[in-house]
């Protein structure tokens, strides 16, 4: 059965078992002593301001090193990034720095690929993901459509900015990889000056102040290259955000939440073998039993009785969070004050927060008063897989917050319901543009184990399909008939979510199978409107905002309004102009999923 068949199958909502890899995880994971690792504050490192003109620019390499994420546990090899800096490099060993950048000031990044020649997870690496496909001819020399990948013994990757406002030729397409020998894949950019094994490029930070991350974007195996660490935080700071009396400095504390598997070597661990031999080493679920913040399993924050401001990216692969701070016997209240595209129109208080895969949220944590001694846990009920269960790896406690130290000085924030932020204009669609329409499906062999993914029945090869145009605004419609949330993620725009309703998804499918199986004749496309059967609910308060990943719960249509709009070419650098057609893409954030076709391009045209 070829892969284009396989696209055809009738849609499961099963949950598939995973395989060890050679490297079992830990028996006793579960078991780690909670809350002897104190949190590593990460790095930060100075940017140099002579090499290009009215630009912060760094150097960051990405290199195989030594890393304990346990006190109990050696240490075992991990992938990260490390900044050049005068007095040496600037890294932990695992995940790399955080840049920070001041709005419409371009920083220019050159990323070196010093990757070991051997993936750390290689037994992992799936080679049927992108080449010879079981059921498929042979691919032609060079590769299929038309890539020409590396062989599997070579690392590949190609970092992204996520949610940022850049060029296409600086938004990471993953096929613009870089191997550490210098070979590079069919959409390699870069400015000038790269060495082979490098690629050079340029942010505008053209956006309010944020917090946004980078990471690794390579096609096939970022799922892998992110769990061995390559990932980091960008924060954007402005004016405005100067001027508001928020905690700062020490009591601004970046936590990037993930879940790891770790061997009794203190090694990272990963399945190395898939429900199907159709491939035979990807998993469509990963959980994994470790809790890991900042690169320590268990850690805890020290801190003062007084206001802290928290900035939380879910880092994991595939892991929802549903997140409370425990108190004694009560859930702490907090404030959510930010979401993946900035501040939000005023703070909201809150007992609980969800956070997909590659969202972020900015809390405002209040703990003036608290007595010395006051132990307050990071808490997580989120089902595995999210919303509906059925794969038992819960992970209740991720982190402790222990206020051990004195008062160092007068608090100078405000109380959250004090704080007076800036209002957010709703994003008005461009009259008599179509709604465009993105069918999620989960395909299943003839035993109902997962085969793959997809946006629309279509592989992420296929012809480009949707074509927004420059200073457009739409409406995009998920329509999920799989059984996961997925979160979804649009490369280049923030967005803003409009609502979701509930559709009689099995009929629909059956609907839309079908008319896939007729080829697609677009007047006969079933009519959605049809298999709608339940009211528009508008978006949850702490959902209000910006955003760039968004859920889309399964059985539901979820709707989201962006604008389209290109960054204009930055002065005194070459190689920024936007040129037309520009390519981006939209995927599913469960890397396991976006990794195995649930990703598409797209284009803007003038």
């Amino acid at each position: 059965m070829t892969r284009r068949q396989f696209a055809r199958l009738t849609v499961g909502t099963g949950v598939a078992v995973t395989g060890l890899g050679r490297a079992a995880p830990l028996d006793r994971a579960r078991t780690l002593a909670r809350w002897v690792d104190a949190v590593p504050r990460l790095p930060v490192p100075q940017p140099r301001r002579s090499v290009y003109s009215g630009a912060d620019y760094y150097e960051l390499t990405m290199l195989q090193s030594p890393w304990r994420f346990h006190r109990d546990l050696p240490a075992g090899q991990a992938w990260g990034l490390w900044a050049a800096a005068e007095d040496g490099p600037v890294g932990l060993g695992y995940l790399g720095p955080t840049l920070v950048a001041r709005r419409d000031r371009p920083v220019v990044v050159r990323y070196r690929n010093h990757l070991p020649a051997t993936h750390l997870l290689q037994s992992a690496v799936d080679v049927t993901l992108w080449r010879n496909v079981p059921g498929d001819p042979p691919d032609p020399p060079g590769g299929r459509m038309p890539q020409n990948f590396p062989t599997g013994r070579n690392v590949w990757a190609v970092p992204h900015l996520h949610g940022a406002f850049n060029p296409p030729q600086s938004d990471g397409y993953p096929e613009a990889w870089f191997t550490p020998d210098g070979l590079h894949g069919p959409a390699y950019a870069s400015l000038q000056g790269a060495r082979p094994n490098e690629a050079v490029y340029a942010y505008t930070s053209r956006q309010p102040a944020t917090m946004l991350w980078y990471h690794d974007h390579a096609m096939a195996i970022t799922r892998l290259n992110i769990y061995a660490g390559l990932a980091g935080l960008y924060l954007i700071r402005d004016s405005f955000e100067d001027g508001l009396p928020l905690p700062s400095g020490d009591f601004e504390v970046p936590l990037i939440l993930q879940d790891r598997n770790l061997t009794s070597g203190g090694a990272l661990s990963y399945p190395d073998k898939g429900p199907t031999p159709y491939h035979p080493k990807w998993n469509p679920n990963f959980f994994g039993a470790v809790p890991v913040v900042n690169g320590k399993a268990y850690p805890y924050l020290a801190v003062e009785p007084r206001r802290y401001r928290l900035r939380l990216l879910n880092g994991s692969n595939q892991r929802f969070f549903h997140l409370w701070f425990q108190d004694g016997g009560t859930r702490r209240p907090f404030w959510l004050i930010g979401t993946d595209g900035g501040l939000r129109s005023a703070p909201l208080r809150l007992t609980s927060v969800l956070l997909g895969p590659a969202m972020r949220v900015d809390l405002l944590l209040d703990l003036t008063g608290a007595p010395q001694g006051t132990r307050i846990t990071m808490m997580n009920d989120a089902a595995t897989p999210f919303p509906q269960g059925g794969m038992n790896v819960p992970m209740p406690e991720i982190m402790q917050l222990q206020v051990r130290k004195a008062l160092s000085g007068r608090d100078l924030s405000v109380s959250p319901d004090r704080l007076s932020l800036r209002p957010i204009e709703p994003l008005r669609p461009t009259s008599g543009l179509p709604r465009r329409q993105f069918v999620i499906t989960a395909n299943r062999d003839a035993h109902h184990k997962s085969t793959h993914l997809a946006i629309n029945q279509r592989l992420f090869d296929d012809p480009v399909e949707d074509f927004p145009k420059v200073g457009t605004t739409e409406i995009w419609e998920y329509i999920n008939t799989s059984g996961d949330g997925h979160p979804m993620h649009v490369h280049l725009v923030q967005f803003q979510l409009l609502n979701r309703q509930r559709f009689d998804a099995p009929a629909y499918l059956k609907a839309y199978q079908a008319w896939i199986a007729r080829g697609r004749v677009p007047a006969t496309k079933p009519a959605l409107t049809r298999y709608l059967n339940g009211p528009v609910t508008p978006p949850a308060a702490e959902e209000e905002g910006w955003k760039d990943t968004i859920v889309t719960p399964p059985g539901m249509v979820t709707r989201i309004v962006l604008r389209f709009d290109v960054p204009p070419p930055i002065d005194g650098i070459p190689g920024t102009r936007t040129s037309f057609p520009a390519t981006y893409i939209q995927h599913c954030h469960m890397l396991e999923h976006e990794d195995n076709e649930i990703m598409r391009p797209w284009q803007i045209i003038s």
